[in-house]
């Protein structure tokens, strides 16, 4: 045992996600961010797929022995006891001390890494919390009490903060439907701004943007989705599938995210616009 949660808001546990399930209908979840939390796990001295907290703003760890802590992705408000916790650096924490994590400033979710990463019994391989399935290997509440695993590697610091990377326009490639839809739907889609909806989450990004012009067009037979993929709703919304995304879907998948760009809009909040170009297969 070597902390305990006094306080939960907005917090997941995630490790790297659940591989080899999709055929039964389980997602692979896992981090919505795969920069901020592979950055997290080597800054800690931890395995690439060591679990960890993922929040948008709300958890408190009161310590029971000592450890190292490290914090990337949405910037937020952090501390140790009344002491500032800095973005991208190692930073030692003792036992009895609180590590708070307040609110999300820039971005959407923040990554909170421990040395030795959180330890606890998997569930299909994993200890990501499935948010559509409601998979939760270690659900968080207070009073819950986290055993952290051994790091055989020293953890580090960056001289700088990385922030969440924030392109001007994400890379979109052509989907297994693209070919429904004419050109005058296919440039406005890359033309026009779409905005964030507030309806976003986990399973995936929902954007809102002016009434795309399309022919006719009926659900299709449920066919295997992919992180990134990018459907069109028959209301006109754009939604990018997102680490909880499901298996199957119906809806065309007009394109599908460069892998770096998924974790860029997984970090863009309520209201921020999104823009695309088509890039080569």
């Amino acid at each position: 045992m070597t902390m305990i949660v006094e306080r939960v808001g907005l917090t997941t546990v995630q490790d790297f996600g659940r591989s080899g399930w999709a055929h039964i209908g389980v997602p692979h979840s896992g981090a919505a961010d795969r920069t901020s939390f592979l950055l997290a796990n080597r800054l800690a001295g931890n395995a690439p797929n060591a679990a960890m907290f993922e929040t948008s703003g709300g958890i408190a760890l009161r310590m029971l022995a000592d450890t190292a802590v490290v914090i990337t992705g949405a910037d937020c408000d952090a501390t140790i006891d009344d002491r500032p916790l800095s973005r991208c650096k190692a930073t030692r924490v003792r036992a009895g001390q609180l590590v708070h994590i307040y609110r999300v400033h820039t971005g959407v979710r923040s990554y909170v890494a421990f040395a030795g990463g959180i330890g606890a019994p998997h569930q299909l391989g994993s200890l990501s919390h499935d948010t559509l399935s409601d998979i939760a290997p270690l659900r968080l509440t207070v009073g819950t009490t986290i055993t952290l695993g051994v790091t055989h590697h020293a953890s580090s610091s960056l001289d700088i903060s990385v922030n969440p990377r924030s392109s001007a326009r994400l890379g979109l490639i052509r989907g297994p439907h693209y070919d429904l839809f004419d050109i005058k739907f296919l440039e406005q889609l890359v033309h026009q701004p779409w905005r964030v909806s507030s309806e976003s989450s986990r399973i995936g990004i929902r954007l809102r943007g002016a009434p795309l012009p399309h022919g006719e067009w009926h659900e299709l037979p449920s066919f295997p989705l992919v992180r990134g993929a990018v459907q069109i709703t028959p209301g006109g919304e754009l939604v990018v599938m997102l680490a909880d995304h499901p298996t199957t879907g119906g809806y065309p998948v007009i394109g599908v995210l460069a892998t770096a760009d998924v974790d860029d809009v997984a970090q863009r909040p309520a209201e921020h616009t999104v823009a695309w170009s088509w890039i080569a297969r």
